[in-house]
Formats: C-alpha cells, structure tokens, sequence
C-alpha cells in the first residue's frame, strides 16, 4: 500500500520508490490480471502507448517490452503526434485490432485525455492506465487499469517514473505468459529478477547517494550536458533530460550513444558534461572508443560513466558501477537513479524547492 509521505520532498519520494516497487510486486493482480484478460480476450496486432513528459519516457520502455514479451507490434507517442486518420487509413489493421493505452499518472493530463476520446471514437480499444481510477482520463476509455505510483505532491516525478517503468514490465512478461510467447520457467525467471531488483532498490539509491557525494561541488557546476546511452536505455536519457532541465534549469539533451558523434559533437567544449549510461551487456563494447576520443582530443574532464556489472574501476574515478545483479531489461530502473539524484541534490544546494512551480506560472497542460 503506498501511504501518505513524512517528507513529500523530490528527495523523499525517491527515497520512498523502493517501497513503491516492493508494494507494486505484491499487488502485481491489481493491473495484471485484467489486462491479461484483455489481450487474451481480443486479437490485438498494435499498441499505441501514448502519455506526455514522465508517462511519454515510460512508454517508449513499455512499448519496447511489449515488443519483445508478447509479440504485437507497439511503439510509444506523444498525444498531438498520434493521428487516428492515419493508423485507420493504413490498411495493415481493422479498428478492433488496435490498442491505444493512454499514460497518465494523476489522469488528467489534457492531451492524453484527447487521445482516448479520439481513439475511441475511431474504433480502437482505449485503455486508461492511471493511478485516479475516477479521473477525466477514463470517462472517455473503454476501460482502465490501476497504475500504483500513488499521488506525488511534487510535480516533478520520480517515484511514479519508476514505478510506471516497472508496472510496464510486469505488465509485458504477463501478457507474453498468457499469450504463450514465454513459458512458465521463464515468466518465474523475470518474476524473480523483478522481485531481486525491487528488495534491492534500497541500496541502489544508496549507492547513486555515495557517488553524488563524491562529486557534488563538480556536479553542482555544470552548466549544459549530454546524457547517451543505448538500447533499452533510450528512456533513461529522455527521463535525465527532462529532470535535468525542469529542476535545476541547465540545458541537458539526450541522445543515443552512436548519434552524439553525428554533429552534436561539434557543440562539446571544455565546459560540457557527459554522461555515458552504459548498462553491462551489447552496447558496452563501444563505450572505451568514445572515452578515448574525448581524452585524445581533450574536450571536456566532466565525462561519468553510468554502469553496472564487473565494471568498477574500468572507467575512472568519476564512474559509478552499481554492485548486484541486475537483469538487462531492468536497467533502466537503475541507470537512472544517479540523474535523479543529481537533478533533485543539486536543487537542495542550489536553494531551488522542486514543490512549487515558479511564482505566477500556472498549468494549462492538466486539467485542475
């Protein structure tokens, strides 16, 4: 059960997400069961995850685990980038093949609420995935799952980011075991690396905690940086650009590893930060040509190296390499840790409070 924050601080609800993980394990039936019963009890070919900022990150990873588990074809948009004209006009589907899930934690995201209308007027299955399960998000969907991040007081999301990537992956791994694309062996294996990384979340934070320490007077400095990674991971550098730039308000783009080096390069000087999230598996290979290249050509010292695995040490003293087993489709539960933690401590020593929005600025993209 998520209860009420003590210290409902950006700090607090990172520090609370272990529970929320540990919390969303238990109670996977809550939003697994039904939606097996909707993929079992329809023909879907295609999802649509659709959510804006938070739920937008979420859903590229949701998709992408959808993907791989349960074999449809699905892939993530923004609202005002999904166009129903275009999906009915395709051809490859019919109406009723066609699964759009709308993404909103507080269920009141304005645009999201659109593409459910919209979507369910064109014929497609609309489903609300929400933690307000009478919110105006569901009044226009066909149906809605509960999503346990519980209400976050501070706008700027952490805990509900977390918990909507690992709700998703419950999500996927059940679906994938009902439609028989995993077998039962393999749907305990994801269980129990899902439970392994929930009753280790605690000490990941600890750890992004120690390497935070280690480095604050240099991160507290940064003025503008990259955040590349690869694979799965695609999600964790939209979530750091997103915290970066809403929270402490330095411009931090993220890019795909092989991408950074197709132009963006030619921005780097001696005053930008990069960050390298490099989960152990395919992709790490390439990671020691990009440090060399910054060393040889001497751009920039701020260069960290986000890893896990037999990494410690590899990669300098600036690295954190997460101790534990972490499975590979799980990484981006943790690489991202170190870019919260960032984004919400540099906040605290810069005096900046992440609870209010600027003063005089309010929000047309929820409704109030």
């Amino acid at each position: 059960m998520i209860t009420k924050l003590d210290d409902p601080s950006m700090y607090g609800y990172i520090k609370d997400t272990g529970h929320a993980l540990r919390n969303a394990l238990a109670e996977r039936a809550t939003f697994c069961d039904p939606f097996v019963e909707l993929m079992t009890t329809h023909d879907f070919k295609r999802v649509y995850f659709v959510g804006s900022g938070t739920s937008y990150n979420a859903s590229i990873y949701i998709s992408t685990l959808m993907q791989r588990y349960a074999r449809v074809e699905a892939s993530a948009a923004f609202p005002t980038r999904f166009d129903e004209r275009d999906v009915a006009t395709s051809g490859a589907y019919g109406p009723e093949q066609v699964l759009v899930v709308g993404v909103s934690q507080s269920g009141t995201s304005v645009s999201t609420i659109d593409v459910m209308r919209r979507a369910h007027e064109a014929g497609f299955y609309a489903l609300a995935l929400t933690d307000v399960m009478d919110s105006p998000v569901t009044e226009s969907a066909d149906s809605a799952i509960r999503l346990l991040t519980g209400k976050e007081e501070v706008h700027v999301e952490t805990r509900g980011y977390q918990v909507s990537l690992f709700e998703g992956y419950l999500l996927a791994i059940a679906a994938g075991h009902a439609l028989g694309t995993i077998d039962d062996a393999g749907y305990a294996q994801r269980l129990a690396d899902a439970e392994r990384l929930a009753e280790g979340y605690d000490g990941f934070v600890a750890q992004a905690d120690a390497w935070y320490d280690a480095h604050a007077e240099e991160l507290m400095a940064i003025t503008r940086g990259f955040v590349c990674t690869y694979g799965i991971n695609a999600c964790t550098a939209e979530e750091a650009e997103l915290k970066l730039n809403e929270t402490y308000h330095k411009p931090v783009r993220g890019y795909e590893l092989e991408e950074m080096i197709h132009g963006p390069h030619y921005a780097l000087d001696e005053n930008n930060y990069t960050f390298f999230v490099a989960p152990d598996g395919p992709g790490i290979e390439r990671v020691p040509s990009f440090l060399a290249w910054y060393e040889e050509n001497r751009v920039t010292e701020h260069v960290f190296v986000i890893t896990n695995g037999d990494h410690a040490g590899e990669f300098g003293e600036r690295s954190i390499c997460f101790e534990g087993q972490i499975a590979p489709e799980l990484t981006p539960l943790v690489m991202v840790i170190p870019l919260q933690i960032m984004a919400c401590r540099n906040c605290i020593n810069a005096g900046i409070d992440t609870r209010y929005r600027p003063a005089n600025r309010t929000s047309f993209a929820h409704l109030r």
